[in-house]
């Protein structure tokens, strides 16, 4: 099956975008080592996967997706990032840009904007700012600020400079968030509009290749209609629930992939340590054991995913507040566990793989960088302690990310 066959009306099912997805990221997860260790581009599968419907497969069917559910995706995000991590953070702002449209009101620029990701086409996000400040500015306190905004004097355009701006470098399109008088909005605009320009300057020591760095807005002319208000009752506390998910299914991708790979190098070992009490590893009780708790670690943390998943699933469009409590619950517990299973797992991996496996060609480390980078994105600590003070004192989330 080739590139050019995976995009057709046909496989817009879950069960058909599944499938299409799977046959890229089997290619994705045989290259995945190269692409680490040459720093070299994903692009290619990017495209391949939008194609398949990766994208899309959250759009409903009316404007060409496949009218997928949160579990479907979450199962799916989980193969994707067991083949290769970087490639679900990169899709991680689109998959969340079409959450906030699937929560507002049928309207023109919202439905174009469906149409486009059933088309195939990718959003990418441009919310937080640099740590260091903006142009020499003064260092951030908040991670979004005024530091981009628009200019309504002829038309309406935008300026600024976003960081962290997650696959904005692969995608057709760049929303870009906006505070203007108090109020939140979405800017959408075309990653190669006038005015745009997007540097990969990304140098963290995980997700190397999500390209997640500075983008920068020079008075780019916004189309009619493009800028979308954060009105919707509790929007962002449940899309902070969501971008959370799909880091958890992140994690629990990452420890598949490591579960398997520390499987294939236990299986090849032909050499044991003095102390150990089998001639082979693979027969090593010791090892065997190691290698049981990283699989666990991985069964764990899917479980977590799919957990989070069933709770979005269950409030599907209902205005359910108490359900809507429970799933962004549910969704910091995940982050909290799935830190936790990937932090430990990872780091055991290492005792039954042996010395010879942190040789830097084999390229286990980047599981756990990868991992470590992910969980650093939102730090786990405030996940714990907004779950403690709800447990204790019945203290319902504040909506934060």
């Amino acid at each position: 099956m080739t590139d050019t066959t995976i995009h057709t009306q046909a496989t817009r099912t879950p069960l058909g975008v599944r499938a299409a997805v799977r046959t890229v990221a089997a290619r994705a997860a045989s290259d995945a080592v190269r692409r680490e260790l040459e720093d070299a581009s994903p692009a290619e599968t990017v495209r391949a996967l939008a194609r398949a419907g990766l994208g899309a497969l959250r759009v409903p069917v009316s404007f060409g997706g496949a009218g997928g559910t949160v579990g479907d995706l979450g199962e799916l995000l989980v193969e994707v990032a067991a083949a290769d991590s970087n490639l679900t953070q990169i899709v991680r702002g689109h998959l969340g840009f079409v959450e906030f449209l699937l929560a507002r009101p049928a309207e023109p620029v919202r439905d174009e904007l469906l149409r486009a990701a059933g088309r195939g086409e990718l959003f990418g996000p441009a919310a937080s700012v640099h740590a260091g400040g903006v142009g020499g500015s003064a260092p951030a306190t908040t991670i979004i600020d005024t530091s981009t905004w628009l200019d309504r004097a002829e038309g309406v355009r935008l300026s600024g400079e976003k960081y962290y701006t997650t696959g904005s470098l692969y995608s057709e399109w760049i929303n870009v968030l906006v505070i203007e008088d108090g109020a939140v909005f979405e800017v959408v605009v075309r990653s190669d509009d006038p005015g745009v320009t997007i540097i990969d300057d990304w140098d963290g020591i995980g997700q190397r290749a999500t390209a997640s760095g500075t983008t920068r807005f020079d008075r780019v002319e916004v189309r009619v209609g493009h800028v979308l208000a954060y009105d919707v009752p509790r929007l962002s506390e449940r899309l902070g629930a969501f971008y959370q998910f799909v880091h958890s299914a992140t994690q629990a991708g990452i420890l598949r992939r490591a579960s398997d790979d520390l499987a294939d190098v236990v299986r090849a070992r032909r050499r044991s340590y003095p102390l150990a009490t089998e001639p082979l590893p693979g027969h090593d009780p010791q090892v065997l054991q190691v290698v049981g708790e990283v699989e666990s670690a991985a069964f764990g943390a899917a479980a977590n995913v799919d957990a989070v998943a069933r709770a979005f699933d269950r409030i599907a469009g209902a205005e359910d507040a108490g359900g809507l409590d429970r799933v962004v619950l549910a969704s910091a517990a995940a982050q909290v566990r799935n830190t936790a299973l990937a932090g430990e797992g990872l780091w055991r991996l290492f005792d039954a793989a042996s010395a010879s496996a942190v040789v830097r060609g084999a390229a286990l480390d980047r599981h756990w960088r990868n991992a470590r980078t992910i969980s650093s994105h939102n730090p786990v600590v405030y996940k714990a302690r907004l779950l403690g003070d709800h447990a204790v004192n019945g203290t319902l989330p504040d909506g934060s990310i």
